[in-house]
């Protein structure tokens, strides 16, 4: 199976992995920009997040505003870049957001099965595009489970289905990096030993 050029960052809140993903953006971009932005402006503290986050943008990338299905609309967007100028590099910010939109766009949010298999869907058509689009991938996601178990359903039910979407997404990583206060972990992939028979 063809693997994917494919870099996530991992990390909580402001730890930085916005700005680590695009600097390596900055670095390693020999073709044309595409930021996929996933966040809604639902209220004004998110719409200056948001404003913060353009802000540091370069006039030269592209912006696509998707907060659900991402590959579709991604796949149909990058068939317009120019790649005879380089690789086009996409810089998807962010997973947290896109898994909130998914869990809120069901019928029942408190689903467990719906929502990760959901999940599991949009994630893997993001991977399929990723292994067959010629493409750079930066991804941004935060890291909900550090913090202990959430008292609420709904909390829960949320930090499951993001976990299950850093996991397909690592996975599919060639690298992986886990931001904590602006300083930078690279997570090594390591195989699990295959189960001994019992006795």
């Amino acid at each position: 199976m063809k693997t994917a050029d494919l870099t996530l960052y991992l990390g909580g809140t402001r730890s930085g992995k916005s700005e680590r993903a695009e600097a390596r953006v900055h670095r390693l971009a020999d073709g044309p920009v595409l930021y996929v932005a996933t966040a809604q402006a639902g209220d004004a503290a998110m719409s200056e997040r948001i404003r913060r986050h353009r802000a540091r943008r370069p006039d030269t990338w592209q912006t696509l505003e998707c907060p659900l299905h991402v590959a579709e609309s991604l796949s149909e967007a990058l068939s317009g870049l120019p790649c005879a100028a380089g690789k086009p590099t996409v810089l998807l910010d962010c997973v947290t957001l896109w898994v909130s939109n998914i869990l809120f766009s069901l019928p029942d949010p408190e689903d467990l099965l719906a929502f990760e298999r959901e999940v599991r869907t949009q994630i893997e058509a993001l991977i399929r595009l990723a292994r067959t689009s010629h493409c750079r991938f930066v991804l941004v996601s935060g890291e909900t489970g550090l913090g202990g178990i959430n008292p609420t359903p709904l909390g829960r039910i949320y930090a499951d289905g993001l976990g299950l979407a850093n996991r397909l997404l690592a996975d599919a990583s060639e690298e992986v990096f886990l931001v904590i206060a602006g300083r930078v972990l690279r997570l090594e992939r390591e195989e699990l030993p295959a189960p001994t028979a019992a006795l």
